[in-house]
């Protein structure tokens, strides 16, 4: 399946929530890597971000998606985690026969509020998880990792 549009997606409804994050266009089918954009209280909800040229991706053939916890850039993890207070860090790779490029979405918060993240295929969620960290008497729930078969 060739790649047509990487592109920033907001206002998407899914359920009875709403998120933003990226849409990967191919010939076939349509990807989403999504979080939640409802506020709470005083946390922020979340960020997207890359560190990819999209346009280079562009018409290559996607092989596979897989979500972990290490980004590609390892050097700005320490820089990223300065400004998450409480919150958590999502990457997804998107392996293609150009090489790998890699989107991220990203919760700040005072410790209490998570929020949903979704990598959605067509209409079929892939994956669903809550991007959040609680720190209380040593205690730590974080972001979780799989990998998807993009069949």
């Amino acid at each position: 399946m060739k790649i047509k549009e990487i592109k920033e997606v907001y206002g998407v409804k899914k359920e009875w929530s709403s998120y933003d994050g990226y849409a990967v266009i191919t010939e076939e089918d349509s990807y989403m890597v999504l979080i939640g954009n409802g506020q709470s209280c005083c946390e922020d909800w979340g960020y997207i971000s890359s560190e990819d040229s999209f346009e280079e991706f562009i018409g290559s053939e996607l092989m596979g998606i897989e979500l972990t916890d290490t980004s590609l850039k390892t050097e700005k993890i320490d820089t990223a985690n300065m400004y998450l207070d409480c919150g958590g860090i999502q990457f997804v790779n998107f392996i293609t026969n150009k090489g790998v490029f890699q989107l991220a979405v990203y919760n700040g918060h005072n410790g209490y509020y998570g929020h949903g993240i979704m990598v959605v295929k067509n209409d079929n969620i892939l994956f669903r998880g809550t991007l959040w960290k609680i720190y209380f008497n040593r205690y730590e729930r974080s972001n979780q990792w799989a990998t998807l078969n993009n069949s």
